[in-house]
């Protein structure tokens, strides 16, 4: 997988809404986020699909974050993608100490995209 489109985590940028909006100004996907941004505060109970729009791009994507971004990944300090680019890996699945502890409570976070991430770089590690 390129590495631009997936994340130093293992989330596969092909599959997430707000990469694709950026990436393929997918209306149908930001239909999909309306819900979540408006429960987050980012836009207006009142708006919809263009006030997302409006916001994008949203995600280049983890090894391409820019000023413009609106995700940046938590303000673009993502502890995993700084330790992958310390380490000069992909991503945390080519670390010899995957899953570290930081990994885990990453993938702990009762996040569903988080613990995809993680099968997904086991499944990565059990096919190399």
């Amino acid at each position: 997988m390129d590495k631009v489109k997936m994340a130093a985590c293992g989330v596969d940028c092909n599959e997430c809404g707000q990469y694709k909006i950026t990436s393929e100004h997918d209306l149908k996907e930001a239909e999909g986020l309306v819900c979540w941004f408006r429960s987050m505060g980012w836009i207006g109970e009142n708006e919809g699909t263009e006030a997302i729009m409006k916001k994008a791009p949203l995600c280049k994507g983890c090894w391409n974050i820019t000023d413009d971004c609106f995700w940046k990944c938590i303000g673009g300090s993502c502890g995993l993608r700084t330790c992958c680019e310390e380490m000069k890996i992909n991503h945390c699945g080519e670390c010899g100490d995957f899953p570290c502890e930081h990994y885990k409570e990453f993938a702990d976070e009762n996040n569903d995209w988080h613990k995809k991430a993680m099968e997904h770089l086991m499944s990565l590690r059990t096919n190399a």
